[in-house]
């Protein structure tokens, strides 16, 4: 069996899949239930909201106006993401889905840059806790984010099974 089919397996095609769609569906519902920027709507009260806004920047809104710069950066995070994930020895199935939902919530994001009707993403989940206002984003950030933290968590196990595994090698050394 290749390479290729032992990394990208229906797993990860799934996660992948899952993100991407669901990123770009939502994104179109958002655009045919809200028409102007800012309009929001009461999903649960003083928590959950609606809020249909168009990001031309990056995370958190920073940089708005340099939409042109993550469309690039957007674009090597993808085929590094790609490179990285193939080229890398790690197999654990918490390490793929975590690429698989990183590389399809940039991929829905990166659809939307070039072909939305604007530079920039469609954020529309706002969530409030009292006074507090998180920042607003879409279900691509959210894969990302998820999948960010799943990949903190395999590069964990990975590195602790490699001191396990030197240890090993160390001890029986010494005999």
């Amino acid at each position: 069996m290749s390479h290729w089919r032992e990394k990208f397996t229906l797993p990860f095609f799934i996660v992948l899949i899952i993100a991407y769609t669901t990123d770009l569906f939502s994104k179109l519902w958002i655009l045919k239930r809200f028409q102007i920027q800012g309009q929001s709507e009461e999903v649960i009260r003083n928590f959950f909201y609606l809020t249909f806004t168009r990001n031309e920047g990056g995370v958190f809104g920073m940089l708005q106006g340099y939409a042109w710069l993550f469309q690039i950066l957007t674009g090597f995070a993808i085929v590094f993401l790609i490179y990285y994930y193939y080229r890398s020895p790690e197999k654990s199935k918490i390490f793929t889905i975590a690429i698989a939902a990183i590389l399809g919530g940039a991929l829905g994001n990166f659809t939307d840059r070039f072909y939305g009707s604007t530079a920039g993403v469609i954020d529309f989940i706002d969530l409030r806790f009292g006074s507090f206002h998180w920042f607003i984003f879409n279900i691509a950030d959210a894969f990302i984010s998820i999948g960010a933290a799943l990949l903190a968590i395999a590069f964990y196990k990975f590195e602790k099974a490699e001191k396990l595994a030197s240890a090993k090698t160390t001890a029986s050394e010494g005999n």
